[in-house]
Protein backbone atom coordinates (compact mmCIF):
# COMPACT_ATOMS: atom_id res chain seq x y z
CA UNK A 1 0.00 0.00 0.00
CA UNK A 2 1.75 3.36 -1.26
CA UNK A 3 1.54 6.64 1.66
CA UNK A 4 -1.75 8.31 0.00
CA UNK A 5 -3.70 5.05 0.28
CA UNK A 6 -2.64 4.72 3.49
CA UNK A 7 -3.46 8.14 4.49
CA UNK A 8 -7.32 7.59 2.95
CA UNK A 9 -7.44 4.51 5.27
CA UNK A 10 -6.23 6.26 8.03
CA UNK A 11 -8.25 9.46 7.83
CA UNK A 12 -11.89 10.08 7.16
CA UNK A 13 -12.53 12.74 4.39
CA UNK A 14 -15.29 14.15 6.85
CA UNK A 15 -12.89 14.50 9.47
CA UNK A 16 -11.18 16.90 7.51
CA UNK A 17 -14.07 18.59 6.08
CA UNK A 18 -15.76 19.19 9.35
CA UNK A 19 -13.01 21.30 10.84
CA UNK A 20 -14.11 24.02 8.80
CA UNK A 21 -17.79 22.85 8.03
CA UNK A 22 -20.55 22.07 9.62
CA UNK A 23 -21.80 18.71 8.40
CA UNK A 24 -25.23 17.09 8.72
CA UNK A 25 -25.32 13.51 8.17
CA UNK A 26 -27.44 11.81 5.37
CA UNK A 27 -26.72 8.51 5.75
CA UNK A 28 -23.29 6.33 7.71
CA UNK A 29 -20.74 7.14 5.52
CA UNK A 30 -22.41 10.62 3.93
CA UNK A 31 -23.10 14.04 4.75
CA UNK A 32 -23.81 17.55 3.17
CA UNK A 33 -22.70 20.87 3.92
CA UNK A 34 -22.89 23.94 2.66
CA UNK A 35 -20.28 24.78 -0.29
CA UNK A 36 -17.11 26.30 1.21
CA UNK A 37 -16.12 27.28 -3.05
CA UNK A 38 -19.10 29.27 -3.23
CA UNK A 39 -21.91 31.12 -1.67
CA UNK A 40 -25.09 29.40 -1.91
CA UNK A 41 -27.90 29.09 1.01
CA UNK A 42 -29.10 25.71 0.18
CA UNK A 43 -26.16 22.97 0.91
CA UNK A 44 -25.10 20.82 -2.47
CA UNK A 45 -21.91 19.81 -1.09
CA UNK A 46 -21.38 15.82 -0.72
CA UNK A 47 -18.70 14.52 0.86
CA UNK A 48 -18.50 10.59 0.92
CA UNK A 49 -16.63 8.65 3.52
CA UNK A 50 -17.21 5.42 1.51
CA UNK A 51 -16.32 6.62 -1.85
CA UNK A 52 -13.58 9.21 -0.53
CA UNK A 53 -14.43 12.13 -2.66
CA UNK A 54 -16.21 15.39 -2.02
CA UNK A 55 -18.44 16.45 -4.61
CA UNK A 56 -20.41 20.35 -5.05
CA UNK A 57 -23.57 20.46 -7.39
CA UNK A 58 -23.97 24.05 -7.39
CA UNK A 59 -20.27 24.52 -9.01
CA UNK A 60 -18.43 21.67 -9.81
CA UNK A 61 -15.68 21.41 -7.13
CA UNK A 62 -14.64 17.69 -6.80
CA UNK A 63 -12.12 15.63 -5.23
CA UNK A 64 -10.31 14.00 -2.34
CA UNK A 65 -8.83 14.29 0.69
CA UNK A 66 -5.77 15.94 -0.77
CA UNK A 67 -7.54 18.40 -3.31
CA UNK A 68 -9.43 19.50 -0.52
CA UNK A 69 -5.99 20.43 1.63
CA UNK A 70 -4.86 21.78 -1.87
CA UNK A 71 -7.98 23.85 -1.90
CA UNK A 72 -8.61 25.22 1.37
CA UNK A 73 -4.98 25.50 2.36
CA UNK A 74 -3.69 26.87 -1.03
CA UNK A 75 -1.38 23.67 -0.60
CA UNK A 76 1.07 22.32 -3.11
CA UNK A 77 0.13 18.29 -3.20
CA UNK A 78 3.81 17.84 -1.32
CA UNK A 79 2.46 19.88 1.65
CA UNK A 80 -0.71 18.32 1.97
CA UNK A 81 0.52 14.69 1.66
CA UNK A 82 2.74 15.83 4.61
CA UNK A 83 0.23 17.49 6.69
CA UNK A 84 -2.09 14.34 6.07
CA UNK A 85 0.13 11.90 7.07
CA UNK A 86 1.69 13.84 10.05
CA UNK A 87 -2.22 14.48 11.26
CA UNK A 88 -2.40 10.15 10.83
CA UNK A 89 0.40 9.46 12.85
CA UNK A 90 3.19 8.94 10.32
CA UNK A 91 5.75 10.91 11.40
CA UNK A 92 8.27 8.80 10.61
CA UNK A 93 7.38 8.19 7.12
CA UNK A 94 10.45 8.33 4.74
CA UNK A 95 9.68 11.61 2.66
CA UNK A 96 11.36 10.55 -0.21
CA UNK A 97 8.99 11.72 -2.70
CA UNK A 98 9.87 11.93 -6.66
CA UNK A 99 7.75 14.94 -8.38
CA UNK A 100 6.44 14.47 -11.67
CA UNK A 101 9.30 14.32 -14.02
CA UNK A 102 7.61 16.73 -16.65
CA UNK A 103 6.95 19.32 -13.23
CA UNK A 104 10.42 18.73 -12.29
CA UNK A 105 12.13 19.19 -15.88
CA UNK A 106 9.99 22.57 -16.52
CA UNK A 107 10.78 24.18 -13.01
CA UNK A 108 14.61 22.96 -14.08
CA UNK A 109 13.91 24.51 -17.37
CA UNK A 110 12.76 27.79 -16.19
CA UNK A 111 15.50 28.59 -13.46
CA UNK A 112 17.98 28.22 -16.28
CA UNK A 113 15.85 30.44 -18.15
CA UNK A 114 15.95 33.02 -15.63
CA UNK A 115 19.86 32.50 -15.44
CA UNK A 116 19.97 33.73 -18.83
CA UNK A 117 17.92 36.58 -18.00
CA UNK A 118 20.90 37.74 -15.37
CA UNK A 119 23.34 36.96 -17.89
CA UNK A 120 21.75 39.64 -20.15
CA UNK A 121 21.57 41.73 -17.89
CA UNK A 122 24.70 42.06 -17.00
CA UNK A 123 26.08 42.14 -20.19
CA UNK A 124 26.31 44.96 -22.61
CA UNK A 125 23.18 44.71 -23.82
CA UNK A 126 21.41 44.91 -20.61
CA UNK A 127 22.61 48.64 -20.45
CA UNK A 128 19.32 50.23 -20.70
CA UNK A 129 17.65 47.91 -18.68
CA UNK A 130 20.49 48.39 -15.71
CA UNK A 131 20.00 52.34 -16.34
CA UNK A 132 16.53 52.25 -15.99
CA UNK A 133 16.62 50.13 -12.66
CA UNK A 134 18.96 52.30 -10.87
CA UNK A 135 16.87 55.24 -11.81
CA UNK A 136 14.55 53.75 -9.97
CA UNK A 137 16.51 53.64 -6.86
CA UNK A 138 16.52 49.50 -7.49
CA UNK A 139 20.40 48.91 -6.89
CA UNK A 140 22.11 45.52 -7.58
CA UNK A 141 21.05 43.92 -3.99
CA UNK A 142 17.84 44.30 -4.61
CA UNK A 143 18.19 43.22 -7.96
CA UNK A 144 19.79 39.90 -6.84
CA UNK A 145 16.78 39.26 -4.15
CA UNK A 146 14.77 39.55 -6.73
CA UNK A 147 16.69 37.85 -9.87
CA UNK A 148 15.66 40.42 -11.97
CA UNK A 149 16.91 40.03 -15.23
CA UNK A 150 17.04 41.12 -19.22
CA UNK A 151 14.98 39.26 -22.30
CA UNK A 152 17.15 40.71 -24.61
CA UNK A 153 16.57 41.20 -28.60
CA UNK A 154 14.86 38.40 -30.75
CA UNK A 155 18.74 37.69 -32.18
CA UNK A 156 19.39 36.89 -28.06
CA UNK A 157 16.20 34.97 -27.79
CA UNK A 158 16.69 32.70 -30.78
CA UNK A 159 20.27 31.87 -29.40
CA UNK A 160 18.70 31.26 -25.96
CA UNK A 161 16.25 28.59 -27.42
CA UNK A 162 19.34 27.19 -29.71
CA UNK A 163 21.45 26.85 -26.80
CA UNK A 164 18.47 25.14 -24.36
CA UNK A 165 17.64 22.48 -27.37
CA UNK A 166 21.35 21.14 -27.11
CA UNK A 167 21.43 21.33 -23.48
CA UNK A 168 18.06 18.75 -24.04
CA UNK A 169 15.08 20.42 -23.69
CA UNK A 170 12.87 19.79 -26.47
CA UNK A 171 10.58 22.73 -28.14
CA UNK A 172 7.66 21.44 -27.05
CA UNK A 173 9.02 22.01 -23.45
CA UNK A 174 10.09 25.28 -24.51
CA UNK A 175 6.75 25.86 -25.14
CA UNK A 176 4.66 24.85 -22.68
CA UNK A 177 6.70 27.42 -20.17
CA UNK A 178 5.84 29.88 -21.91
CA UNK A 179 9.22 31.53 -23.67
CA UNK A 180 7.84 31.45 -27.16
CA UNK A 181 4.52 30.17 -29.24
CA UNK A 182 3.50 29.14 -32.67
CA UNK A 183 1.83 31.75 -34.46
CA UNK A 184 -0.78 30.51 -37.38
CA UNK A 185 2.17 30.13 -39.94
CA UNK A 186 3.88 28.11 -37.33
CA UNK A 187 6.33 30.37 -37.12
CA UNK A 188 8.03 30.68 -33.02
CA UNK A 189 7.24 34.10 -31.09
CA UNK A 190 8.89 35.43 -28.61
CA UNK A 191 6.68 36.55 -25.73
CA UNK A 192 9.11 38.63 -24.17
CA UNK A 193 11.67 40.66 -26.16
CA UNK A 194 13.10 44.10 -24.90
CA UNK A 195 11.80 44.14 -20.93
CA UNK A 196 13.07 44.11 -17.76
CA UNK A 197 12.49 40.14 -16.62
CA UNK A 198 10.88 39.35 -12.86
CA UNK A 199 10.89 35.98 -11.84
CA UNK A 200 7.50 35.11 -10.42
CA UNK A 201 8.21 32.11 -7.46
CA UNK A 202 5.73 29.92 -5.97
CA UNK A 203 5.24 29.43 -1.85
CA UNK A 204 8.38 27.15 -1.95
CA UNK A 205 10.64 29.32 -3.86
CA UNK A 206 10.71 28.04 -7.19
CA UNK A 207 10.44 30.26 -10.61
CA UNK A 208 6.97 29.20 -11.99
CA UNK A 209 6.50 32.24 -14.53
CA UNK A 210 7.97 35.48 -15.18
CA UNK A 211 6.78 39.18 -15.67
CA UNK A 212 7.96 41.39 -18.17
CA UNK A 213 8.28 44.90 -17.71
CA UNK A 214 8.76 47.50 -21.23
CA UNK A 215 11.53 50.07 -20.79
CA UNK A 216 9.87 52.77 -23.06
CA UNK A 217 6.52 53.83 -22.69
CA UNK A 218 5.07 51.05 -24.94
CA UNK A 219 1.92 48.86 -24.53
CA UNK A 220 1.51 46.79 -22.52
CA UNK A 221 3.86 47.60 -20.17
CA UNK A 222 3.69 44.25 -18.38
CA UNK A 223 2.89 40.72 -19.41
CA UNK A 224 2.78 37.89 -17.64
CA UNK A 225 4.06 34.42 -18.53
CA UNK A 226 0.89 32.11 -19.95
CA UNK A 227 -0.78 30.08 -17.54
CA UNK A 228 0.86 26.61 -17.93
CA UNK A 229 0.45 23.41 -15.48
CA UNK A 230 2.46 25.56 -13.35
CA UNK A 231 1.01 29.00 -13.10
CA UNK A 232 -2.45 30.10 -12.91
CA UNK A 233 -2.31 33.59 -12.09
CA UNK A 234 -5.30 33.75 -9.99
CA UNK A 235 -3.33 31.15 -7.60
CA UNK A 236 -0.14 33.33 -7.15
CA UNK A 237 1.11 36.45 -5.43
CA UNK A 238 3.93 37.94 -6.58
CA UNK A 239 6.62 38.57 -4.17
CA UNK A 240 5.51 35.67 -1.42
CA UNK A 241 9.23 34.42 -0.99
CA UNK A 242 11.02 37.99 -0.46
CA UNK A 243 7.79 39.01 1.72
CA UNK A 244 8.41 36.24 4.35
CA UNK A 245 11.69 37.24 4.87
CA UNK A 246 10.96 40.78 6.44
CA UNK A 247 7.56 40.08 7.99
CA UNK A 248 9.33 40.24 11.52
CA UNK A 249 9.92 43.60 10.98
CA UNK A 250 6.82 45.84 9.22
CA UNK A 251 3.38 45.42 8.22
CA UNK A 252 2.45 43.32 5.11
CA UNK A 253 1.06 45.71 2.07
CA UNK A 254 -0.61 44.58 -0.57
CA UNK A 255 -0.17 46.49 -3.66
CA UNK A 256 -0.96 46.56 -7.69
CA UNK A 257 2.03 45.43 -9.52
CA UNK A 258 5.75 44.03 -9.50
CA UNK A 259 7.45 47.58 -9.34
CA UNK A 260 5.16 48.45 -6.14
CA UNK A 261 6.25 45.09 -4.42
CA UNK A 262 10.21 45.43 -5.34
CA UNK A 263 9.94 49.77 -4.62
CA UNK A 264 8.41 48.69 -0.91
CA UNK A 265 11.02 45.85 -0.44
CA UNK A 266 13.02 48.39 -0.91
CA UNK A 267 11.97 50.34 2.15
CA UNK A 268 11.80 47.15 4.20
CA UNK A 269 8.30 46.47 3.91
CA UNK A 270 6.83 42.76 2.93
CA UNK A 271 4.64 43.41 -0.39
CA UNK A 272 2.60 41.16 -2.64
CA UNK A 273 0.70 41.71 -5.47
CA UNK A 274 -2.08 40.16 -7.52
CA UNK A 275 -1.01 39.53 -11.09
CA UNK A 276 -2.79 41.75 -13.29
CA UNK A 277 -6.54 40.46 -11.71
CA UNK A 278 -8.28 41.71 -8.69
CA UNK A 279 -7.40 39.77 -6.01
CA UNK A 280 -9.38 35.98 -6.00
CA UNK A 281 -10.43 33.97 -3.05
CA UNK A 282 -7.34 31.73 -3.37
CA UNK A 283 -5.15 34.62 -3.06
CA UNK A 284 -7.01 36.20 0.09
CA UNK A 285 -6.65 33.21 1.54
CA UNK A 286 -3.00 32.71 0.48
CA UNK A 287 -2.41 36.27 2.01
CA UNK A 288 -3.67 34.93 5.64
CA UNK A 289 -1.25 32.13 5.32
CA UNK A 290 2.03 34.84 5.20
CA UNK A 291 0.25 36.86 7.82
CA UNK A 292 -2.83 37.76 10.13
CA UNK A 293 -3.15 41.26 9.22
CA UNK A 294 -2.44 42.76 5.72
CA UNK A 295 -3.22 46.19 4.72
CA UNK A 296 -4.59 46.82 0.67
CA UNK A 297 -2.52 49.81 -0.57
CA UNK A 298 -3.66 50.59 -4.40
CA UNK A 299 -2.94 53.58 -6.30
CA UNK A 300 -4.49 56.51 -5.52
CA UNK A 301 -5.98 57.02 -8.76
CA UNK A 302 -9.56 55.96 -9.81
CA UNK A 303 -8.75 52.42 -11.56
CA UNK A 304 -7.14 51.99 -7.75
CA UNK A 305 -9.93 53.06 -6.12
CA UNK A 306 -12.35 50.64 -7.89
CA UNK A 307 -9.95 48.24 -7.22
CA UNK A 308 -10.00 49.17 -3.69
CA UNK A 309 -13.92 48.90 -3.22
CA UNK A 310 -13.95 45.32 -5.61
CA UNK A 311 -11.58 43.94 -2.88
CA UNK A 312 -13.56 44.62 0.50
CA UNK A 313 -16.69 43.58 -1.44
CA UNK A 314 -14.47 39.87 -2.03
CA UNK A 315 -13.06 40.28 1.51
CA UNK A 316 -16.00 40.81 3.35
CA UNK A 317 -18.11 37.58 3.01
CA UNK A 318 -14.73 35.73 3.91
CA UNK A 319 -14.44 37.54 7.34
CA UNK A 320 -12.50 35.40 10.00
CA UNK A 321 -11.70 35.81 13.51
CA UNK A 322 -7.77 37.24 13.70
CA UNK A 323 -7.71 37.78 10.12
CA UNK A 324 -7.87 41.13 9.27
CA UNK A 325 -7.36 43.14 5.77
CA UNK A 326 -7.38 46.86 6.30
CA UNK A 327 -7.97 49.45 3.70
CA UNK A 328 -5.89 52.81 2.23
CA UNK A 329 -6.51 55.36 -0.10
CA UNK A 330 -3.72 57.06 -1.24
CA UNK A 331 -3.82 60.45 -2.23
CA UNK A 332 -3.73 62.30 -5.13
CA UNK A 333 -3.21 59.85 -7.69
CA UNK A 334 0.27 58.72 -6.14
CA UNK A 335 0.98 54.85 -5.91
CA UNK A 336 3.18 53.35 -2.42
CA UNK A 337 6.60 54.64 -4.08
CA UNK A 338 5.68 58.30 -5.14
CA UNK A 339 3.78 58.94 -2.13
CA UNK A 340 7.21 57.41 0.08
CA UNK A 341 9.47 59.39 -2.25
CA UNK A 342 7.18 62.43 -1.74
CA UNK A 343 6.30 62.41 2.27
CA UNK A 344 8.77 59.89 3.54
CA UNK A 345 8.25 56.17 5.76
CA UNK A 346 6.32 58.78 8.59
CA UNK A 347 3.76 59.84 6.44
CA UNK A 348 3.27 56.17 5.00
CA UNK A 349 3.46 54.60 8.28
CA UNK A 350 0.53 57.39 9.79
CA UNK A 351 -1.32 56.42 6.72
CA UNK A 352 -0.90 52.75 7.58
CA UNK A 353 -2.04 53.75 11.39
CA UNK A 354 -5.33 54.89 9.78
CA UNK A 355 -6.53 52.03 7.58
CA UNK A 356 -10.12 51.68 7.56
CA UNK A 357 -11.53 48.71 8.95
CA UNK A 358 -13.92 46.49 6.56
CA UNK A 359 -16.73 47.86 9.32
CA UNK A 360 -15.49 51.50 8.27
CA UNK A 361 -16.19 50.64 4.61
CA UNK A 362 -19.52 49.51 4.85
CA UNK A 363 -20.39 52.99 6.83
CA UNK A 364 -18.44 54.72 4.41
CA UNK A 365 -19.84 53.61 1.34
CA UNK A 366 -23.48 53.65 2.78
CA UNK A 367 -22.37 57.28 3.36
CA UNK A 368 -22.41 58.56 -0.07
CA UNK A 369 -25.93 57.24 -0.89
CA UNK A 370 -27.62 59.80 0.63
CA UNK A 371 -28.69 62.94 -0.52
CA UNK A 372 -30.44 65.86 1.77
CA UNK A 373 -34.66 66.07 1.43
CA UNK A 374 -34.75 62.80 0.17
CA UNK A 375 -35.88 60.22 2.78
CA UNK A 376 -35.57 56.89 0.20
CA UNK A 377 -31.50 57.54 0.05
CA UNK A 378 -31.85 57.27 3.80
CA UNK A 379 -33.83 54.21 3.75
CA UNK A 380 -31.21 52.97 0.85
CA UNK A 381 -28.80 53.92 3.32
CA UNK A 382 -29.93 51.40 5.62
CA UNK A 383 -30.46 48.59 3.04
CA UNK A 384 -27.43 48.83 2.14
CA UNK A 385 -25.45 48.70 5.51
CA UNK A 386 -27.94 45.68 6.22
CA UNK A 387 -27.01 43.52 3.38
CA UNK A 388 -23.70 43.94 3.27
CA UNK A 389 -23.70 43.17 7.11
CA UNK A 390 -25.48 39.34 6.19
CA UNK A 391 -23.42 38.31 3.19
CA UNK A 392 -20.41 37.66 6.29
CA UNK A 393 -20.66 33.99 6.04
CA UNK A 394 -19.41 33.56 9.43
CA UNK A 395 -22.50 33.70 12.13
CA UNK A 396 -20.62 34.61 15.04
CA UNK A 397 -18.82 37.75 12.97
CA UNK A 398 -21.91 38.59 11.33
CA UNK A 399 -24.20 38.91 14.48
CA UNK A 400 -21.37 41.05 15.90
CA UNK A 401 -21.22 43.56 13.18
CA UNK A 402 -25.24 43.87 12.93
CA UNK A 403 -24.89 44.93 16.55
CA UNK A 404 -22.71 47.69 15.50
CA UNK A 405 -24.47 48.67 12.16
CA UNK A 406 -27.62 48.96 14.40
CA UNK A 407 -26.09 50.99 16.89
CA UNK A 408 -24.75 53.59 14.42
CA UNK A 409 -28.07 53.72 12.28
CA UNK A 410 -29.31 54.09 16.03
CA UNK A 411 -26.83 57.44 16.51
CA UNK A 412 -27.15 58.50 13.20
CA UNK A 413 -31.38 58.70 13.56
CA UNK A 414 -30.73 59.81 16.91
CA UNK A 415 -28.74 63.16 15.63
CA UNK A 416 -30.47 63.63 12.61
CA UNK A 417 -34.01 63.57 14.04
CA UNK A 418 -35.97 66.66 13.97
CA UNK A 419 -33.06 68.10 11.47
CA UNK A 420 -36.47 69.14 8.95
CA UNK A 421 -37.85 71.24 12.20
CA UNK A 422 -34.73 72.98 12.62
CA UNK A 423 -33.92 74.14 9.39
CA UNK A 424 -37.64 75.45 9.42
CA UNK A 425 -37.18 76.95 12.45
CA UNK A 426 -33.54 78.56 11.03
CA UNK A 427 -35.07 79.79 7.52
CA UNK A 428 -37.80 82.06 9.67
CA UNK A 429 -35.02 83.25 11.87
CA UNK A 430 -32.58 84.29 9.02
CA UNK A 431 -33.09 87.43 7.95
CA UNK A 432 -32.92 88.29 11.92
CA UNK A 433 -29.63 86.70 12.14
CA UNK A 434 -28.68 88.52 9.10
CA UNK A 435 -29.77 92.30 10.00
CA UNK A 436 -29.04 91.76 14.11
CA UNK A 437 -26.26 89.46 14.42
CA UNK A 438 -24.38 89.69 10.85
CA UNK A 439 -23.72 86.26 11.69
CA UNK A 440 -24.02 84.65 7.63
CA UNK A 441 -23.07 86.04 4.40
CA UNK A 442 -25.58 88.17 2.36
CA UNK A 443 -23.88 86.03 -0.34
CA UNK A 444 -24.81 83.00 -2.45
CA UNK A 445 -25.04 79.34 -1.58
CA UNK A 446 -21.55 78.85 -2.73
CA UNK A 447 -19.94 81.58 -0.15
CA UNK A 448 -21.98 79.36 2.14
CA UNK A 449 -20.46 76.58 1.05
CA UNK A 450 -16.97 77.36 1.51
CA UNK A 451 -17.66 78.92 4.75
CA UNK A 452 -18.63 75.42 5.82
CA UNK A 453 -14.90 74.16 4.58
CA UNK A 454 -13.10 77.01 6.41
CA UNK A 455 -14.95 76.09 9.56
CA UNK A 456 -13.99 72.62 9.08
CA UNK A 457 -10.56 73.52 8.09
CA UNK A 458 -10.14 76.07 11.05
CA UNK A 459 -12.13 74.70 13.95
CA UNK A 460 -12.00 70.59 13.12
CA UNK A 461 -13.76 70.24 16.88
CA UNK A 462 -17.03 71.22 14.57
CA UNK A 463 -16.79 67.91 12.46
CA UNK A 464 -16.74 65.82 15.52
CA UNK A 465 -20.43 67.63 16.86
CA UNK A 466 -21.28 67.84 13.10
CA UNK A 467 -20.02 64.64 11.31
CA UNK A 468 -23.42 63.17 10.34
CA UNK A 469 -25.65 66.47 9.32
CA UNK A 470 -21.99 67.32 7.20
CA UNK A 471 -21.86 63.69 5.63
CA UNK A 472 -25.72 64.66 4.58
CA UNK A 473 -24.50 67.04 2.43
CA UNK A 474 -23.34 66.62 -1.42
CA UNK A 475 -21.41 69.13 -3.42
CA UNK A 476 -21.85 69.26 -7.05
CA UNK A 477 -18.44 70.19 -6.74
CA UNK A 478 -16.40 67.30 -7.03
CA UNK A 479 -13.28 68.57 -5.52
CA UNK A 480 -14.83 70.26 -2.34
CA UNK A 481 -16.57 67.20 -1.51
CA UNK A 482 -13.91 64.89 -1.95
CA UNK A 483 -12.37 68.01 0.42
CA UNK A 484 -15.25 67.42 3.30
CA UNK A 485 -15.48 63.83 3.27
CA UNK A 486 -11.33 63.77 3.46
CA UNK A 487 -11.82 66.27 6.40
CA UNK A 488 -14.11 64.17 7.83
CA UNK A 489 -12.27 61.02 7.65
CA UNK A 490 -8.98 62.49 9.07
CA UNK A 491 -10.85 63.67 12.12
CA UNK A 492 -13.02 60.82 12.86
CA UNK A 493 -8.86 59.25 12.80
CA UNK A 494 -7.72 61.96 14.76
CA UNK A 495 -9.92 63.54 17.13
CA UNK A 496 -7.09 65.61 18.52
CA UNK A 497 -5.92 67.18 15.00
CA UNK A 498 -5.45 70.62 15.25
CA UNK A 499 -6.28 73.31 12.80
CA UNK A 500 -2.66 73.62 11.35
CA UNK A 501 -1.48 69.77 11.04
CA UNK A 502 -5.36 69.35 9.43
CA UNK A 503 -4.54 71.73 6.67
CA UNK A 504 -1.20 70.79 6.37
CA UNK A 505 -2.62 66.90 5.50
CA UNK A 506 -5.17 67.92 3.41
CA UNK A 507 -2.62 69.45 1.38
CA UNK A 508 -0.12 66.74 1.61
CA UNK A 509 -3.54 64.71 0.14
CA UNK A 510 -3.98 66.68 -3.00
CA UNK A 511 -6.41 69.57 -2.01
CA UNK A 512 -3.63 72.68 -2.42
CA UNK A 513 -5.93 74.72 -4.89
CA UNK A 514 -9.12 74.40 -3.26
CA UNK A 515 -7.09 75.16 0.64
CA UNK A 516 -5.73 78.00 -0.52
CA UNK A 517 -8.62 79.80 -2.29
CA UNK A 518 -10.68 79.00 0.74
CA UNK A 519 -7.84 80.35 3.16
CA UNK A 520 -7.40 83.43 1.73
CA UNK A 521 -11.07 84.50 1.26
CA UNK A 522 -11.65 86.28 5.18
CA UNK A 523 -14.07 84.28 6.14
CA UNK A 524 -13.18 85.25 9.61
CA UNK A 525 -14.37 88.98 9.14
CA UNK A 526 -17.35 87.85 7.14
CA UNK A 527 -18.95 85.73 9.75
CA UNK A 528 -17.58 87.58 12.28
CA UNK A 529 -15.99 84.42 14.48
CA UNK A 530 -14.10 84.16 16.98
CA UNK A 531 -12.89 81.48 19.95
CA UNK A 532 -16.40 81.17 21.64
CA UNK A 533 -17.12 77.48 21.26
CA UNK A 534 -20.91 78.23 21.52
CA UNK A 535 -21.14 80.79 19.24
CA UNK A 536 -19.05 78.65 16.64
CA UNK A 537 -21.67 76.09 17.31
CA UNK A 538 -24.37 78.58 16.28
CA UNK A 539 -22.63 80.12 13.35
CA UNK A 540 -21.99 76.61 12.04
CA UNK A 541 -25.17 74.92 12.05
CA UNK A 542 -26.85 77.78 10.96
CA UNK A 543 -24.40 77.09 7.94
CA UNK A 544 -25.37 74.03 7.43
CA UNK A 545 -29.38 74.11 8.01
CA UNK A 546 -28.93 77.36 5.08
CA UNK A 547 -27.09 75.33 2.46
CA UNK A 548 -29.37 72.09 3.27
CA UNK A 549 -31.73 74.24 1.78
CA UNK A 550 -30.41 74.65 -1.50
CA UNK A 551 -29.94 72.51 -4.29
CA UNK A 552 -26.53 72.23 -4.01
Amino acid sequence: MDLKEEIKNSIKLSHVVGKNLSLKRRDKSNFIALCPFHKEKTPSFNISDEKGFYHCFGCGKHGDIFDYIMEMENKTFLEALKKLADEAGLQNTNYNFIENAKIKKSISLLRRISDSYIQNLNAPLGEGARNYLYSRGIDKTIIKDFMIGYSGNLKSNQYLVSCLIKEGFSLDEIIDVGLVKRNYKKDLVFYFQQRIMIPILDYAGKIIAFGGRVLEDGNPKYINSPETNLFQKGKQLFGITNAKKLLNDKRLIICEGYMDVISLHKYGYPALASLGTALTDEQIHKIFNVADEAFLVFDGDIAGKNATLKVYEKYLPKLKFNKKLKFVFLPNNLDPEEFINQKGINEFEKLLDKALSALDMIWLQGLKMIRENEPETKALFWSYLRNMVNKIEDKNIKLAYKDEIEKRIKIFRDKNRGLIQKTSFSKRLGSHYLAQNKFLPKTGVEIKIGAIIYMMLTFPELCLKFDEKISLLSFQNKGLNELKESILLQVSKQSDINAQILQETMISEGFTVQIKKILETNYTSRLNLNNNYDYLCNIFEELLSLVSLKKI
